[in-house]
């Protein structure tokens, strides 16, 4: 007889590296601690709930040493003081601060590691002549086959356009039934 029962099912941990997530997820829940674990990994775009309970689960594990890392950095946040220890920042502008704060979206993604001012600066061209041309062109089309549409619409909801319509129909279902070929009668004999 066995002494150790099998496990079933796949082993524990994914294998996956969340610690990014995991550190937005930290981020959020400081910002804002009303807002629950689940709630700001679905405000990161996760919606796989395989996804969102393994996150949830390694959050949970790390989640002392995630919500220690991330306080300080929340709380150094435009916190500056003038030259005489008074707030930089007024009563209205502290309050679109929070409410900026209680929003704060998914941690954005780290810049480049090379040197952003080494790249030669690129300027912003014009499109070509043609490009407008065409544009506009198709502006124009577009307009006058919605301005069409607009007056078919009103000239056939005119009373005296909507009869002359319902007696072309008459005319031509009835010119349709006259016209048809019959079919020929066989004589019968008894």
């Amino acid at each position: 007889m066995p002494t150790m029962q099998p496990r079933y099912g796949r082993p524990r941990g994914s294998g996956l590296d969340d610690s990014q997530q995991l550190e937005s997820i930290a981020a959020l829940l400081a910002a804002n601690p009303a807002l629950k674990p689940t709630t700001a990994i679905r405000s990161l775009g996760v919606e796989d709930p395989s996804a969102i309970r393994r996150l949830r689960d390694k959050f949970r594990v790390e989640q002392a040493k995630l919500m220690a890392n991330a306080r300080p950095e929340f709380h150094n946040i435009g916190h500056s003081q003038t030259r005489r220890g008074q707030p930089l920042r007024s009563a209205a502008s502290r309050r679109q601060l929070k409410s900026v704060r209680s929003n704060v979206p998914a941690g954005l993604p780290k810049p480049p590691d090379n040197d952003i001012a080494a790249e030669p600066a690129r300027v912003a061209t014009q499109p070509p002549l043609l490009a407008n041309w065409f544009d506009f062109g198709l502006r124009a089309m577009t307009t006058a086959i919605d301005q069409h549409a607009v007056l078919a619409q009103h000239w056939l909801r005119h009373p005296a356009v909507e009869n002359a319509v319902r007696a072309q129909l008459a005319v031509g279902s009835f010119l349709v039934a006259v016209s048809s070929p019959r079919k020929p009668l066989t004589p019968r004999t008894h």
